[in-house]
């Protein structure tokens, strides 16, 4: 008999091997430091009111560094040749409803074109953070990710999801310096 559950109706799994959510962020760092984020509507179902990272999911038939590229295009209209793109991390992510994911993350130190919010109805603005002291809302895969960037971790970490959600800011700002 053939299995014709898809991975979603499967848990996760296809032909028997469990899938999961890969995450890919690409860090655009200025000369000054700072790291590039996005400010989450409150609308958004995963991180209201918070900052993230610019990146989004992996898409099917692409490499990881390809949907990075193409995440910071979607959401900030900058663009990084892909030589200028550094591996940088991997994480696992545990969240608080126990799903798993991977988060791939690179950065980039050159780029083409001023970073602007170009996805208004997910973000309220761009913000510029600096990596070893992150806004205290930011989103904690960011934060952790945003930490192990300042400390030099490169390689892998495992991120469990607080028990407490993080609060968000009063209201919904637009970017900052």
């Amino acid at each position: 008999m053939t299995d014709t559950k898809t991975p979603a109706d499967n848990g996760g799994r296809a032909s028997g091997r469990y899938r999961h959510i890969t995450h890919v962020m690409l860090l655009l760092q200025r000369s000054d430091g700072r790291v590039l984020t996005v400010r989450h509507r409150m609308s958004s179902t995963h991180s209201p009111g918070l900052l993230t990272v610019v990146g989004g999911h992996l898409e099917e038939g692409e490499f990881a560094q390809q949907a990075a590229l193409r995440e910071l295009v979607a959401g900030t209209g900058a663009q990084v040749a892909p030589a200028d793109a550094e591996f940088c991390q991997l994480v696992h992510y545990l969240d608080r409803a126990g799903e798993r994911s991977m988060g791939v993350a690179f950065t980039a130190r050159r780029w083409q074109g001023e970073p602007r919010n170009t996805e208004p109805d997910k973000h309220t603005g761009l913000v510029w953070v600096q990596p070893g002291n992150a806004p205290s809302d930011c989103h904690p895969y960011t934060r952790t990710v945003l930490a192990n960037f300042a400390s030099g971790t490169t390689l892998y970490e495992e991120i469990t999801a607080p028990d407490e959600a993080v609060a968000a800011p009063a209201t919904e700002r637009g970017g900052a310096a």
